[in-house]
């Protein structure tokens, strides 16, 4: 066994779950593990897998599934999970069901009871402890779960992404031996060393601006923009066929919002019979949207990575969530032997998901992550 190693990242793409929990098991070398988190294909069977990781392992294991497994590669119908050493790492997970019901008062009860099960300390401590959020990607609960999680938690940093599937048929989060629908999992993740959190997206507003005339709030529906039908007054402003519009034109012109002077990206899903529009993200009446524009994906990463790296010393991992819509412009563009080698000198692991959290706001079309290691002295 191996007592160096702060957390250890495992992968498999053994199609059958016995194998493949099999393979995650051998590669593990960590002797005390705290917990794990794991990101799986939905074409596993789901039911069999819970089966064979409850068998397997003796520690607390928080997962969902995906639309693609990352790593210092870009995979599908494969697992990648990341397991903690217990003498750095201490774990705390609580599952959420019922999301529509959820409130302020049952975010304060887990935080509350989270803080005094506490390994490392006696009380959150802001540079030490940050909390990491699952959520059934095709639940539309995120928007108020993860706000309501950062308002309890008082400043501590929380960040998360949409479990996800091939097909956006059933999505699911995975926490004590079971997988969930319409659910969450919260994890609070306590360290020793220091980390970093970061946000990136690649698109800037532009003067194109689209206002919100109706909506229904409850379903991320926009039945009009402009006073037209909102997929009508879309193609128009981006010079798009109605007709013919593809995910890749949402990947290419999403729409963004300004909150707090920050430009955040709402993200459409589809178009419906009636030429409204289906959004990955709450959206409401009378919003002034900017159409967003690309600028080069490969250099903003490469720019962020390079900022990681001047940060830290040693990087055990950067655990994070990339949204769906940017695996299809990556692969459109050919982009993943330019982008996966640099993801791999930040040790990271996470999946492609439906929709980003980032301190209580919900987006799409982003990537949110969190470094832990050895700062340098002058960034600890």
């Amino acid at each position: 066994m191996d007592t160096s190693l702060k957390a250890q990242i495992l992968k498999t793409a053994a199609v059958e779950p016995a194998e493949a929990v099999s393979q995650l098991k051998q590669q593990l070398t960590i002797r005390e593990v705290s917990g794990l988190l794991f990101f799986c294909s939905s074409n596993y069977n789901l039911k069999e897998l819970s089966i064979n990781l409850s068998q397997a392992f003796d520690f607390p294991i928080v997962g969902c599934t995906t639309a693609g497994e990352l790593s210092d590669t870009m995979e599908s119908n494969s697992i990648v999970a990341l397991a903690f050493n217990a003498n750095h790492f201490a774990l705390h997970h609580h599952l959420i069901e019922n999301l529509a019901e959820f409130s302020l008062s049952d975010a304060m009860k887990i935080t509350n009871k989270i803080e005094n099960s506490l390994k490392f300390s006696d009380d959150y401590v802001i540079n030490k402890n940050f909390g990491f959020i699952l959520t059934d990607g095709l639940s539309k609960g995120e928007e108020k779960l993860s706000a309501l999680i950062y308002q309890a938690l008082g400043g501590v940093n929380v960040l998360g992404g949409s479990a996800a599937d091939d097909s956006s048929e059933k999505t699911h989060v995975y926490c004590s031996g079971n997988f969930y629908s319409n659910a969450s999992v919260f994890t609070l993740i306590e360290i020793k060393d220091s980390f970093g959190i970061f946000r990136t997206q690649h698109f800037i507003s532009t003067q194109k601006e689209l206002i919100t005339t109706q909506v229904d709030f409850k379903n991320r529906i926009v039945n009009e923009i402009n006073g037209m039908p909102a997929a009508i007054a879309y193609a128009d402003a981006n010079d798009l066929d109605v007709n013919n519009l593809s995910q890749l034109d949402f990947a290419t012109y999403p729409l963004m919002l300004n909150i707090a002077d920050k430009w955040y990206i709402r993200s459409i899903a589809g178009v419906n019979e009636d030429f409204s529009l289906q959004f990955h993200c709450a959206i409401d009446y009378g919003l002034p949207l900017s159409i967003g524009k690309g600028v080069d994906m490969v250099k903003t990463i490469e720019k962020e990575v390079n900022e990681i790296i001047e940060s830290f010393d040693e990087i055990y991992f950067t655990l994070g969530c990339d949204c769906i819509l940017r695996k299809l412009e990556i692969v459109n563009k050919s982009h993943q032997k330019r982008i996966m080698p640099l993801l791999k000198k930040i040790n990271f692991i996470g999946f492609n998901s439906f929709g980003e959290q980032y301190n209580g706001i919900h987006f799409n079309q982003t990537m949110v992550g969190i470094t832990v290691g050895k700062a340098k002295k002058n960034n600890a």
